[in-house]
């Protein structure tokens, strides 16, 4: 019988007649309830729940695992841990965990069942960039391509990360000058690292993080990066150098922490959303990702070549029609569409 997939807040995929069932990134733990096994992409919490739940056995990659502690502070249970680009047997099914950009440790995962070779790219960057490499190719043909769709929309225009990184360089710069303190509201993992390994190269700046992002970076250090940062709540206020001093704060932060309250300081954003939404709070808004674009997404379901895309996440919908149109590959969202109802329902 043929293998079955879908999305049920996760990606789940059944093997008859042994049914066996894997699900990749569920979203709940009651998701995986019903699952033999669990396999995470990365440490982002929209994909890794299955970490801290032990009654299920976890596939991912250990600094995966690393950074799920670090940014949740849960530990994870049960977990057996994957090198990328090596074969690993999952309850009788061979996979393989590929690079995916986007963050350390992230993983895309091709499954090697009897009739279908399935790739499922969680979260994907396909720009080589300074804490992470691009979204790795499979090596063998692939029928089914999973892909994410997050920002997978033709109308969403980033510009290149160089440029975005060198206009973020210039505006820390400018601040610096004017004795204001730049204050940046940045994703605790992927894209502070990204920064603040930019700014370390580029600028002599004094880098202050929060409790949670500095044990991220922490990780990242472990892994073979250099970056340079202090921790902001153990900051003695005469520590504080107006003229050199650069300060990250959570994303969704509104606050400004006591310590800042006595500086002159402006402030921006760093997100990709910024590329859909006006952020009127702050002075700029840098539409960074370390999702890939429109674009970007095209080119690796060009270059994984597939049988048909499905796609997932974001603008789903909109993703696989360009697919369609410009690539001339069957594509469609994984998810179902609410059933409509017939004619002589309706009536």
């Amino acid at each position: 019988m043929p293998t079955l997939f879908k999305y049920d807040k996760g990606v789940k995929f059944l093997k008859k007649p042994e049914n066996l069932t894997l699900i990749a990134d569920p979203t709940t733990v009651k998701a995986a309830a019903d699952c033999d096994a669990a396999l995470v992409t990365h440490a982002h919490t929209d994909h890794s729940l299955a970490f801290p739940n032990e009654s299920i056995k976890v596939y991912s990659t250990e600094i995966a695992s690393k950074l799920f502690e670090g940014l949740t502070a849960k530990k994870t249970k049960n977990t057996e841990f994957v090198n990328l680009n090596k074969t690993t047997n999952v309850n009788g099914i061979e996979t393989k965990f590929i690079p995916a950009g986007h963050l350390l440790g992230a993983a895309q995962i091709v499954f090697y069942f009897d009739d279908l070779t399935i790739c499922y790219t969680g979260d994907i960057s396909t720009d080589e960039m300074l804490t992470v490499p691009r979204a790795a190719v499979p090596e063998d043909d692939v029928d089914i391509l999973i892909t994410e769709a997050t920002y997978g929309k033709g109308d969403l225009f980033f510009d290149s990360r160089e440029r975005l990184k060198a206009s973020i360089l210039k505006w820390v710069a400018e601040n610096l000058q004017k004795n204001k303190v730049p204050v940046v509201n940045i994703g605790h993992l992927g894209p502070a690292q990204e920064i603040i390994a930019y700014l370390n190269k580029m600028l002599s700046v004094d880098i202050y993080c929060d409790n949670r992002t500095s044990e991220i970076n922490k990780v990242y250090n472990e892994e073979g990066h250099n970056l340079q940062w202090n921790r902001f709540d153990i900051l003695n206020d005469s520590e504080l150098k107006t003229e050199r001093s650069l300060v990250l704060l959570p994303r969704a932060a509104k606050e400004i922490p006591d310590f800042l309250k006595p500086h002159k300081f402006s402030r921006s954003i760093i997100t990709g959303q910024a590329s859909r939404f006006a952020y009127s709070s702050f002075e700029q808004a840098f539409p960074f990702s370390m999702h890939a674009n429109c674009n970007e997404l095209l080119e690796h379901v060009k270059a994984v070549n597939p049988q048909k895309v499905y796609t997932l996440y974001g603008f789903d919908s909109e993703l696989a029609a360009i697919i369609r149109q410009r690539l001339k590959l069957p594509a469609q969202p994984i998810k179902l569409s609410k059933k409509r109802l017939t004619l002589e329902e309706f009536f």
